[in-house]
């Protein structure tokens, strides 16, 4: 059992004023931050959606959403993804070309067995 409106703007707002500042990581998976720990040291609202203000790796100021961190706590997981850097990217086009058919020779791809 939890508090009458304890999921409302204006708690969150309240939180975010009690926390600040304060060090968060970046849990969109999505996001090119992600796992980053930067310091926060502000909020803003920009039509409904909060942004923190955080400080970069290099030194300049930035904003990022706060449902993008761990500011608020409980984090709403993001529906399943993967990232993939440079050489996954390879690796996986080195197995679709593996699968694909032959062009010009009538030829199924190894992997179809008829």
């Amino acid at each position: 059992m939890g508090f009458a409106y304890s999921g409302s703007d204006s708690d969150r707002l309240q939180h975010l004023r009690a926390a600040l500042p304060c060090e968060v990581r970046v849990v969109a998976a999505a996001h090119p931050l992600f796992g980053s720990l930067l310091p926060a040291e502000g909020f803003r609202r920009v039509n409904g959606t909060v942004f923190l203000v955080v400080r970069l790796s290099d030194g300049s100021p930035g904003t990022i959403r706060a449902d993008a961190t761990d500011v608020l706590g409980a984090f709403v997981d993001e529906p399943a993804g993967t990232v993939v850097d440079g050489e996954g990217l390879r690796t996986l086009h080195a197995l679709v070309v593996r699968w694909l058919p032959v062009r010009g020779s009538g030829r199924a791809g190894a992997g179809d067995d008829k």
